[in-house]
């Protein structure tokens, strides 16, 4: 029952009203050789006249937020995903580890690879250690063969007895030589080892992958447990240098240039960010009556590259009918004014409204330029009242 009454007074009371209003049953006319009707008087009212103003129209423009720059990370080795550290949407630092790929093999290869230097180094110290004797061995064999040469020459040994003196100076020559190419095999080996090691240590690194600028994690294209090739790409990641792409109606390509700024708004996070024109295609896409243009926009917290934003592009100036909102009188769900005549009397006028803008309100119809209204007492107004 509560609900029906409701429906009533808040629907059909309204209506009904309304109908009476445009039928003129609320207006008091003079007819032609009779007196107005004297009506209440009543104070604490406060008149004006509406006029109109300039407004500008605004022209909306749909963009993208983008990433100036994109790289695609991948890898250099092949292997399993162990691990991925970060999601579609994540910022990351450079240098942030983005996702470990299975080296195992590889890390049995710098084992073997230490091993074989381990080995290398006890044959290099045994290698020194007989370099050592060797070289003693043969300049000994050598200032015996100097000293048997000088008592040869004094008839104090035999030519058997020199010729056997510098036979073991000639081993002991051989041998030492033998043991410096020894110790050169062993250097070259060594350097090899180092140098496989080296290489399997690198391999090892292409492991981590790693952000390689501050970003944000725009796409990721594997999951853990994948495997990995070099040069598949695992993850885009775009700076944080931010564009913003927008298709502008054809009209407008006068309007938009290089170095303009707009005010952006970027719907998913309500904030809005300043826009300067840096490139500006003044070709015409035939196909949408459009041309495109990339704005620079600064990074702030929460923005990322694939949102949704808009700016707007003043239109001309229209004369539009704005009065103060203190003028609106609520009539159920209808919207009215108190209009005084020449008289000085009210009439309620109900109106329609457009949008608002901070302590005025645009009136579409039921009111125009010139009229008389009540805009501040109008709870002391009634229709068909004086007010002077």
């Amino acid at each position: 029952m509560k609900s029906v009454v409701k429906f009533v007074v808040f629907f059909i009371v309204p209506i009904i009203i309304l109908i009476l209003w445009i039928g003129g049953f609320f207006s008091h006319r003079v007819q032609p050789g009779y007196a107005a009707v004297e009506g209440k008087v009543v104070q604490g009212v406060k008149t004006a006249k509406v006029e109109t103003q300039s407004t500008r129209g605004f022209y909306t423009v749909d963009g993208t937020v983008m990433a100036n720059n994109n790289a695609k990370v991948a890898t250099k080795i092949m292997g399993k995903i162990l691990k991925i550290n970060v999601k579609e949407g994540d910022r990351v630092k450079e240098g942030q580890v983005l996702a470990l790929i299975d080296t195992s093999d590889i890390q049995q290869n710098i084992k073997e690879a230490k091993a074989a230097l381990e080995e290398l180094s006890k044959g290099r110290e045994e290698a020194l250690a007989g370099l050592k004797a060797a070289k003693a061995g043969y300049e000994f064999a050598k200032r015996t063969y100097e000293r048997f040469k000088n008592l040869y020459k004094d008839n104090a040994v035999s030519k058997q007895q020199l010729e056997e003196i510098e036979t073991k100076m000639i081993a002991a020559k051989a041998q030492y030589e033998a043991v410096q190419a020894k110790l050169k095999q062993l250097d070259a080996k060594e350097k090899q080892v180092r140098a496989k090691l080296k290489f399997a240590e690198i391999m090892k690194g292409y492991g981590v992958i790693k952000a390689p600028f501050d970003g944000i994690v725009i796409k990721k294209m594997n999951d853990v447990g994948d495997m990995a090739a070099p040069g598949m790409p695992l993850f885009v990641i775009g700076d944080n240098d931010l564009r913003f792409f927008a298709q502008i109606d054809e009209s407008f390509v006068d309007r938009v240039n290089i170095g303009d700024t707009f005010d952006i708004h970027i719907d998913s996070i309500n904030k809005t960010v300043k826009g300067t024109v840096v490139e500006k295609n003044s070709n015409i896409d035939p196909m949408s009556r459009s041309f495109s243009v990339k704005m620079k926009i600064p990074y702030v917290d929460g923005i990322s590259s694939g949102m949704y934003g808009k700016f707007y592009i003043p239109t001309e100036a229209e004369k539009e009918v704005f009065i103060p909102k203190s003028a609106i009188v609520k009539w159920g769900q209808l919207d009215a004014v108190y209009k005084v005549d020449k008289e000085g009397i009210l009439h309620l006028t109900f109106v329609k409204l457009g949008k608002t803008v901070g302590d005025k309100v645009q009136v579409l119809s039921g009111v125009q330029s010139g009229d008389e209204i009540v805009v501040s007492g109008t709870e002391n107004a009634c229709d068909g009242c004086k007010i002077r």
